[in-house]
């Protein structure tokens, strides 16, 4: 998947998240208005500044997708989309500790999501590194390695919720690992699954954003 392609799955993640951050829809108008695709809509969309207040913009945001064909994401799909993209930032080193916490904050919301669960602990664990020296989070993270520990994991996370390179359970939704008891910060999981892993194809319209075949 392209870096164009995340951020376009990203924006028509951000009806199902009440954390988007609505200055990436704005900087995709702008990028449009760039490519010269430009509709009254995407102007509209690209006016925005912040702070932005979600209720006012999110009927824009919407109408643009409408604009260009591309549908909003259910719930779980719009879940792996964001995580999908904080971890390619992460990857690219991109404000790792700002993403991480993202993530972080993504498994929160999600009542302590499973797949996301090593992010949670590493997001702990690199804290009580700081603070106190070890890490009683995630076992063989230490500072010398977190960033390393943290990627690795992070192209584990890819292969197995995009890349779909693990294929067994994986077709139970959120909704089904809200209702499992809360793991304790002891239990350090190497890599639970939760949700149908393989992104859809976007709108066959994408060529005509992107000037590319999917």
């Amino acid at each position: 998947m392209t870096d164009e392609q995340q951020i376009i799955r990203l924006i028509q993640s951000h009806k199902q998240l009440e954390r988007f951050d609505y200055s990436k829809a704005v900087d995709w108008a702008i990028d449009l208005i760039r490519q010269g695709k430009e509709t009254d809509n995407v102007l509209m969309l690209a006016s925005f500044s912040e702070p932005i207040d979600r209720f006012e913009i999110s009927p824009y945001v919407t109408n643009v997708l409408n604009d260009f064909g591309l549908e909003e994401l259910d719930y779980n799909s719009a879940v792996i989309a964001n995580a999908h993209y904080h971890l390619s930032e992460i990857l690219d080193d991109k404000e790792i500790r700002k993403n991480l916490r993202s993530l972080y904050q993504l498994c929160i919301d999600n009542d302590y999501d499973p797949g996301l669960m090593n992010f949670y602990l590493i997001y702990h664990g690199w804290d009580e590194l700081e603070k106190i020296g070890v890490n009683y989070y995630f076992d063989g993270a230490d500072l010398n390695n977190i960033q390393d520990v943290l990627k690795n994991e992070a192209r584990k996370w890819i292969d197995k919720y995009v890349n779909g390179k693990e294929v067994d359970e994986f077709r139970q939704t959120l909704t089904t690992e809200k209702e499992k008891p809360l793991p304790t910060t002891s239990a350090i999981s190497k890599g639970a699954g939760s949700a149908n892993l393989k992104d859809k194809p976007l709108n066959k319209l994408w060529s005509w954003l992107t000037g590319k075949e999917l």
